[in-house]
């Protein structure tokens, strides 16, 4: 490929940045480097192995620092990050729909499956490694295809394949250095297939010398040459005019032209929005790269990126200044632990050198005073025998006397030594601040709780590591969040994280679906570190189940609402599927609750309209009762009763015959309306049931937990 003149003249300065910034680090390399082979492979060095075989003493040692950072990254390896995206400030209300809402639950959910363990190869527990052991560590965030026989691409996070080959900008402030001017990745590659990617001609004015002091680019290493190749990231700006828009939106006053343009096309007869205020000038950053070995330019693209790709995981780092310089010094967790670790080794080397040079002999004795018949006495000590010595050198000279044998006493090991191979141990807790929280007191009447709480505290030294990992979380949460607009343009499915850790895939860019056609300008991300101490998940059993004995509201809150938070902070075997079958329990609740709901609806409609009905029927009563009254009073008398016609009386009789009929018709609504009365009070009964039935599920929940815990408890002691 063809690369410009203007890029290719520019491969001295690309090469003497990137010496400065690996001359301005080095010091933090070489002690990542130093700390890793101390940690894990051996924590001796060369000359103390050659002055232990000088002195005859045995080369062992007593490595006791992995065992503090295998356990904190085993505690951290359980943690799932917190995220939350959600609209910026200065966003207008008016954008923010139903739609904005889904699309933030979409881009958290696939931020989740981002950050899985399962799909970027244990991310958090090798950058966990690197912070503890080396004191730095380096994500990159990167796209490529699904797979080889795929047009649509996807958003990777990954460690780089060795933090100690990339470089940052020394005057990049920010712990993730996304504020510097650029940064880099260096990559070895053999000669061979190093041409066969570049042509032979790539090398033909390469070296291949190491330097005593400064970089080299390309090398021999034993047998094989070695070529760098450097992948530098550059960032462009750009000075822009914005304006701000009637509708809250703001573009850059290019892009408003051009909508402008379009708008008129269209025929739109509505107004388009309309700049408010004056318009600004801003920077707008973008980022290039530029790969080159020792003698060319390899290539020049560029890129989608906002931000630089290369995110600098900070574990616990200061800037010291000496000599009028500051300089910034990454310290790994076991950096002041080193010395600790060396007497440690030196004492019990000591002590390993006295018992293998504890005295064999029993007994010192002149060889003229053996007998040759009881030799075999004196050397094996272990057999039981007679030790016969001569009291004189022999007949011949009787005036000779012989001296008896002496038995020879063991010196004993000097007490310091054991002292000190035993005190290293407490001295290295102190120093790292991984103490036993319980130390020094009377654990014969310490409860669960205290054991419990007493550990977490023994955990808070290593905080600052964890959170030099969220902030760089955070900000490749921010990069994803600008890239998903770039990259998923096209119908495709996006795989998400739900919130009780199962994997789904939800359709994206289709119609009746959402589209990832947001502005990245109008969303903020927020990473928080998730619980990642079992014990922490216990100690919340606890305090969630005493708060349901103490207060009866909160109790039957939790037990309508509150299954899946008691069961996430449970730890047994099946617990996913526990929580599943929980969720359908509590649908099945929710269903009744609902059918119950309608049931009484109907219930109090039913009783409303038998009230209306009973009130109609005792106003009918009221008025024949008042009819009858005044006719009482306008009865007529014997005489004219003897003349009255028999229609009128035919009249008073089917009166009569009504208000019987009405009478009975009260009555029957009266007898109904306490039947079903009567089924209301059943239903609500089972309900109580229900809710009773419910309130003892969890119970149990809760005790088989507890007795769990204690059973492994048990079996651990």
């Amino acid at each position: 490929m063809e690369i410009a003149k203007k890029y290719s003249e520019r491969i001295k300065d690309l090469k003497k940045t990137v010496e400065e910034a690996q001359s301005y680090f080095n010091h933090n390399v070489e002690r990542f480097h130093d700390f890793m082979r101390f940690v894990f492979k051996s924590s001796m060095n060369q000359q103390e192995v050659a002055a232990l075989q000088t002195t005859g003493k045995p080369t062992i040692e007593f490595n006791i620092l992995e065992a503090y950072i295998s356990r904190l990254r085993g505690e951290f390896a359980k943690q799932q990050p917190g995220l939350t995206v959600r609209a910026a400030d200065g966003v207008p209300l008016s954008s923010i729909t139903p739609e904005f809402v889904h699309t933030l639950k979409v881009l958290e959910g696939h931020l989740g499956a981002i950050f899985s363990e399962s799909s970027n190869d244990m991310l958090a527990y090798n950058i966990m490694t690197d912070e503890l052991a080396g004191g730095f560590s380096v994500m990159k965030v990167m796209t490529e295809y699904v797979n080889e026989m795929s047009f649509e691409q996807k958003i990777c996070v990954t460690r780089v394949f060795d933090p100690t080959l990339c470089f940052f900008d020394p005057l990049a402030r920010d712990s993730h250095k996304g504020d510097g001017r650029y940064c880099g990745e260096l990559s070895p590659m053999t000669r061979k297939a190093f041409e066969e990617q570049y042509g032979k001609d790539s090398t033909s004015n390469m070296t291949f010398t190491r330097e005593l002091s400064g970089f080299s680019w390309s090398f021999q290493n034993e047998t094989e040459d070695i070529v760098l190749v450097c992948d530098f990231y550059e960032k462009k700006c750009k000075r822009e005019k914005i304006v701000k828009l009637s509708n809250g939106h703001v573009v850059t006053e290019k892009e408003y032209k051009a909508f402008i343009k379009v708008w008129n096309e269209k025929g739109h007869i509505e107004q388009p929005p309309l700049p408010v205020g004056e318009p600004r000038m801003t920077t707008i950053e973008n980022i290039c790269r530029y790969r080159f070995c020792e003698s060319q330019v390899l290539e020049y693209v560029e890129t989608d990126f906002k931000h630089l790709p290369l995110v600098f995981v900070d574990g616990n780092s200061v800037n010291i200044t000496e000599g009028g310089s500051t300089a910034q010094m990454t310290r790994p967790y076991v950096y002041h632990a080193k010395g600790i670790q060396r007497l440690k080794n030196y004492a019990g080397q000591s002590l390993a050198n006295e018992l293998e040079n504890t005295i064999q002999h029993k007994f010192i004795v002149a060889i003229e005073s053996i007998p040759e018949d009881y030799q075999t006495a004196y050397q094996n000590v272990q057999k039981a025998d007679t030790l016969v010595y001569n009291h004189f050198l022999d007949s011949r000279s009787p005036d000779v006397q012989l001296p008896p044998p002496r038995e020879v006493n063991r010196t004993p090991i000097p007490p310091e030594i054991s002292q000190t191979f035993r005190m290293s141990d407490e001295m290295t807790q102190a120093i790292l601040g991984s103490y036993d929280g319980a130390a020094g007191l009377n654990k014969d009447n310490m409860s669960g709780i205290a054991f419990a709480r007493s550990a977490i505290q023994s955990n808070n030294a290593s905080v600052p590591y964890i959170v030099g990992y969220i902030k760089a979380l955070n900000r490749v949460a921010q990069i994803v969040v600008d890239l998903i607009p770039k990259y998923y343009r096209t119908p495709r499915s996006l795989p998400i994280m739900l919130p009780d850790g199962k994997r789904s895939h939800i359709e994206i860019n289709k119609k009746g679906s959402i589209y990832m056609n947001y502005d990245p300008n109008t969303l903020e991300v927020k990473v928080e570190a998730g619980v990642n101490f079992a014990m922490q998940k216990e100690i919340a059993l606890n305090t969630i189940t005493s708060l349901m004995n103490a207060s009866p509201i909160f109790g039957q809150f939790m037990n309508e609402h509150g299954l899946q938070i008691l069961l996430d902070n449970i730890e047994i075997r099946g617990i996913e599927g526990l929580k599943e079958k929980a969720a359908e329990f509590e649908q099945e609740l929710m269903q009744q609750r609902q059918q119950q709901a309608q049931q009484q609806a109907q219930q109090s409609e039913a009783q409303i309209q038998q009230m209306q009905q009973q009130a109609q029927i005792d106003q009918k009563r009221v008025e024949i009762e008042m009819a009858q009254a005044e006719r009482a009073l306008q009865a007529p008398s014997i005489e004219q009763l003897g003349l009255m016609s028999i229609q009128e009386k035919s009249r008073v009789d089917a009166a009569n015959i009504s208000l019987k009929e009405r009478d009975s018709e009260t009555k029957f609504m009266e007898t109904i309306a306490k039947i079903r009365m009567q089924g209301l009070e059943l239903d609500q009964k089972a309900a109580q049931q229900d809710a009773e039935t419910s309130r003892e599920i969890i119970g149990n929940l809760v005790k088989m937990a507890d007795t769990f815990e204690r059973t492994n408890a048990r079996t651990t002691k």
